[in-house]
């Protein structure tokens, strides 16, 4: 036993070496000690490289915060089962470089915020690259890149519940992805001209897309874009594209509500992909430089329960009801639509989580309290 606890201490000692948890709580009775902060930004100041900071869930906001390190933020994350469900809010995050040090935000994972606007690879002063920057499990009103900024390498954001818009500038490349999000506002939109490389996959798209890079590296796969025919369109500026696997459920497979020819969708190519109750169905859309094969048009995808609309709700039910055509219908045999390709949904639809931060879920006493009685005192909580 004596060995097993020496080597257990051993683990202990290696990792708060290599890593250190701290704490920003703004709340009136936030605990003091080392490594607990009031505010977010005297937090991220004091962390090293690799470091990990929680934000404690608050009636109120965090502020902005510019990180410009290796850092793991992550809040107290959704459906909170604790007597006081307040989230982990923080205003504005700008991720970018340390003007002083080589260091930069790269490796830094966000997860479990509720965020105004997330900006990624801020420029300041010198080039540098950005790169694996991990974006999840958030909602987030608006994520930008700021026009100039520097490039974004092997970006992974996914999960997250997007409220207004995705506007990034900088040239996004490696192995990036923008998956298994839902976005019910406005636009996805890549907007750097030269040729980027992002696999945009299985999210629900209360949205258009905007992608002006001329090239066949940012395929669209396997997404649910859901509107109403009346006025809602899914592309903006897409040119040379693989447009494979698509359910297009209200919201027109074109550039326009109508679906007719536009020189700002071009020289794309559709293959089995599924339109119904849009204001013009047909696949390829209309153009001559567009093509494809293996579409099916003007049938219905036979979800469990989602209204052609064009706002988003937790309690649609996005799966594919038995009989359903476009069941292992996609290019690669599986489901076209959000429950096939690399990233099948396997819930019905978005489901924020709770993240591994630790909460007090229950603190609470009787309700009258004599002087002099002893104070009777539950607490249930969860440690990480």
């Amino acid at each position: 036993m004596r060995h097993l606890t020496t080597f257990l201490l051993a683990i202990t000692v290696q990792v708060s070496i290599a890593q250190t948890t701290l704490i920003v709580d703004h709340n009136f009775n936030a605990p003091t000690g080392a490594n607990v902060y009031s505010t977010l930004q005297a937090a991220a100041n004091a962390a090293a490289d690799g470091d990990i900071i929680q934000v404690q869930p608050s009636a109120t906001a965090y502020g902005n915060v510019t990180i410009n390190k290796k850092i793991t933020l992550i809040g107290i994350g959704f459906n909170l089962t604790k007597d006081i469900p307040y989230q982990s809010t923080v205003t504005n995050i700008y991720l970018t470089r340390n003007a002083a040090s080589a260091e930069n935000a790269s490796g830094s994972i966000i997860t479990g915020l509720t965020i105004t606007t997330l900006s990624l690879g801020v420029p300041n002063g010198v080039a540098y690259i950005q790169s694996d920057v991990t974006v999840h499990n958030c909602r987030i009103t608006t994520i930008s890149g700021v026009s100039g900024g520097v490039p974004l390498n092997n970006l992974l954001i996914y999960a997250n519940d997007i409220t207004s818009s995705v506007r990034i500038y900088n040239l996004v490349t490696g192995d990036s992805w923008f998956r298994n999000n839902v976005v019910r506002a406005s636009y996805v939109d890549f907007r750097n001209g030269s040729p980027s490389t992002v696999t945009i996959t299985n999210n629900i798209l209360y949205c258009y897309l905007y992608i002006s890079a001329a090239t066949t590296s940012i395929p669209i796969l396997n997404n649910n874009f859901i509107g109403a025919s009346a006025g809602t369109y899914s592309f903006s500026l897409i040119n040379e594209k693989i447009i494979s696997n698509n359910i297009f459920y209200g919201r027109t497979p074109a550039a326009n509500t109508a679906g007719t020819s536009s020189s700002s969708l071009i020289n794309s190519i559709f293959t089995n992909n599924l339109s119904i109750s849009t204001g013009n169905d047909a696949l390829p859309p209309a153009g001559g430089t567009n093509s494809g094969s293996n579409n099916l048009v003007t049938v219905s995808p036979e979800f469990t329960n989602v209204p052609v609309s064009s706002t988003w709700s937790s309690a649609y039910d996005y799966t594919l009801v038995g009989g359903s055509l476009a069941i292992d219908a996609g290019s690669d045999g599986t489901d076209i639509g959000i429950t096939g390709g690399f990233y099948p949904w396997t819930e019905a639809n978005l489901v924020l989580k709770t993240t591994s931060a630790p909460t007090i879920e229950i603190l609470n006493t009787s309700t009258i309290i004599n002087p002099l009685d002893l104070l009777p005192v539950r607490v249930k909580a969860k440690s990480n």
